[in-house]
């Protein structure tokens, strides 16, 4: 992994707050490849948000990630996946790509080794010269717009409204 600072250091609060539950070995390779996926492709949209078995960072060239996604980081209990929407497109001469569908390809993460591989950048360069869309003018060269979906809060904690009370309209009910 590259020991030199990058402007992508910070997680936002609100990641560190989804990696808290994981062990410390899975939370610094989504940090580390997070902070590569950044490097490799901004500008871009970074959307983060979580499901019931992992948390996913998906990155797009516009702010409609899903429509102009360039990749994704899946986070899992004991891995991290960077996921290609468009895996078949992109040259692997060293087959780090695995996946066996018509259209998509990921790279499983597994230790800090894994960080180090010199085809991720050159695979995200690549996956983002896929997306073809204008950048906005007066944008900064590497800004990276990030939106976070925090967890709706929990049953026990929404306070329900009291159900109004049933007159009877006949006594003898």
């Amino acid at each position: 992994m590259a020991t030199s600072a990058s402007r992508h250091d910070k997680a936002p609060a609100e990641l560190a707050a989804f990696l808290a539950k994981h062990d410390p070995s899975v939370r610094s390779l989504a940090i580390g490849l997070r902070r590569i996926v950044l490097d490799a492709i901004a500008p871009c949209h970074e959307y983060i948000f979580q499901m019931r078995s992992k948390i996913v960072l998906l990155y797009g060239a516009t702010a409609r990630v899903m429509a102009d996604g360039i990749c994704q980081i899946a986070v899992f209990r004991h891995h991290v996946t960077l996921v290609f929407p468009e895996g078949v497109e992109l040259e692997d001469p060293t087959n780090a790509l695995r996946g066996r569908g018509t259209i998509m390809r990921h790279v499983r993460v597994t230790g800090t080794s894994d960080l180090a591989r010199p085809e991720l950048p050159s695979l995200l360069r690549q996956a983002r010269a896929l997306v073809r869309v204008a950048e906005r003018p007066g944008r900064r060269r590497r800004e990276v717009v990030t939106r976070v979906k925090t967890p709706a809060p929990s049953a026990e904690r929404v306070r329900r409204r009291p159900q109004a009370r049933r007159r009877r309209l006949n006594p003898s009910d």
